[in-house]
């Protein structure tokens, strides 16, 4: 049984933001738990070439390190703050800078003070996390200052980092025409043949062996259509309990190349339909896309731990960040596997957080086994799975075809669900299927292998059921 983070100890009240502290951490390994060191640093992470695409935050320069006072803050209610840690459109801080600091406890608990704000600077929201053991402060302040200009005296065990954004996409989404497919196609899933990804994953031949039951998918993204006709058992873990947050496209996508549900008459099948999809709403859905911050997504990491998810769906792609690296290696340590896109900017250049070794990085192929032309690529990318001409679910109870790194991650995590609930193990199934992608003499990219290949190799035999599928790509 995991551990769970114990009582508030004490709090610090600062411009009606209370700061909060715990007495204990998580009940496991600490190794990366107490004071932030280089190998967490912002000059150890690996720079971005300027990139339209995707916004980074400030360089803080060298961060001062000497004792400080701590900065009288206006109260938050009075300026209009809300408990919704984003921006809104049109507000000052849309234009604003914005920087998080993160307080580890000390030996003691205690959450130290000895930090100091610039002039405009005020700390919006804050929580403790027990994914990244400590306490996590939004700061906000005037458009264009620098990290030291918003945080001017940092702890010696403590880290500032800019509140970068990471972005979600699907490539162009193309309207479904499935008429003709519909009067033509097998039931009980009549738009099953037009999925060659169950056919390059094998999934469907797998399952007399498992179908996903009993594990727990986290999916970090913009919240699915929970009244889906194929998406019906998806649970909504929202970061706030009072916000119900807005459909996304991305996240409906994601959600239904997952674990849409299987032979029930109507649309698509799932890759596990049998797992049980935990949606945390981290992004801003934007078109087919979304937006997710650091400070969400670090709350979101603190959900999925929470939620006992096996399986964590990073579908998003940004810059280098310290404190996203600690969340993402807390994560694998505790025991969590993560897959993450690899982006869609066509480009060799690290996307994060694909490009960590605590986490999969996926590229996207075409039905042919060609690379997506607008995926990122690379050594950094660790597996390749079908991710254009993707057919899935979308809001209004419909289906449309996508293309992106997101719907190959999709798949990964798809597969990995359904050896999971084979091996009751999401870091043995993980082994697993990187010995068979890499054992099965294919030239690069390393291709996700079909799901009856890794399970021979655990001792398991599958026992394909007939049905119809679609031809898997040619290679």
């Amino acid at each position: 049984m995991r551990g769970r983070p114990g009582p508030v100890r004490f709090g610090l009240l600062l411009g009606g933001v209370l700061l909060v502290a715990a007495t204990t951490g998580i009940a496991s390994a600490e190794s990366l738990c107490g004071p932030f060191d280089e190998a967490y640093s912002l000059a150890a992470a690996e720079p971005l070439a300027a990139d339209p695409g995707i916004t980074t935050g400030s360089d803080g320069g060298d961060r001062p390190r000497s004792p400080g006072r701590i900065v009288e803050l206006a109260d938050a209610a009075e300026d209009g703050a809300s408990s919704d840690p984003r921006p809104a459109e049109g507000s000052d801080d849309a234009t604003g800078s914005e920087a998080i600091l993160a307080l580890p406890k000390d030996e003691t608990g205690a959450l130290p003070t000895d930090f100091e704000l610039g002039p405009g600077a005020r700390i919006r929201q804050s929580f403790f996390s027990p994914v990244v053991c400590a306490t996590i402060a939004r700061v906000t302040g005037p458009a264009g200052a620098a990290l030291d200009e918003l945080v001017t005296v940092v702890p010696d065990t403590a880290t500032v980092v800019p509140n970068d954004v990471y972005r979600s996409a699907a490539a162009e989404l193309r309207p479904a025409p499935l008429e003709a497919a519909l009067a033509e196609a097998p039931r009980p899933d009549p738009y099953a043949a037009l999925q060659y990804g169950l056919a390059v994953s094998g999934v469907r031949d797998a399952r007399g062996l498992g179908a996903g039951a009993g594990v727990r998918v986290a999916l970090l993204d913009s919240a699915p259509e929970t009244g889906h006709g194929d998406l019906d058992a998806t649970r909504i873990v929202g970061l706030d309990a009072a916000e119900k947050p807005p459909v996304g496209v991305h996240g409906t996508l994601m959600t239904g190349v997952i674990a849409a549900i299987e032979d029930n008459g109507f649309g698509i099948a799932g890759l596990a339909p049998r797992a049980e999809i935990v949606s945390i709403p981290v992004c801003r859905p934007r078109e087919s896309g979304g937006e997710c911050t650091v400070f969400d997504l670090l709350r979101g990491f603190d959900r999925a731990f929470e939620s006992e998810s096996a399986i964590v769906n990073l579908a998003l792609s940004g810059p280098p960040n310290a404190l996203l690296e600690r969340g993402v290696a807390r994560l694998e340590e505790l025991g969590l596997v993560l897959v993450a896109a690899a982006g869609n900017e066509g480009s060799d250049l690290r996307r994060y957080p694909a490009a960590y070794p605590s986490v999969v990085g996926v590229g996207a192929l075409d039905r042919a086994g060609r690379p997506f032309a607008a995926g990122n690529h690379g050594p950094w990318v660790e597996l390749w799975a079908p991710g254009v001409e993707i057919l899935s679910t979308v809001p209004g109870n419909a289906f449309a075809f996508g293309d992106g790194t997101s719907l190959a991650a999709a798949h990964v995590t798809g597969v990995l669900a359904v050896l999971t609930s084979v091996t009751k193990d999401a870091k043995q199934a993980r082994g697993a299927l990187f010995r068979a992608a890499q054992a099965g003499h294919r030239a690069p990219p390393t291709v996700v292998p079909p799901v009856c290949e890794v399970l021979a190799r655990l001792g398991a035999v599958c026992e394909p059921p007939r049905r119809p599928a679609a031809e898997p790509p040619r290679r």
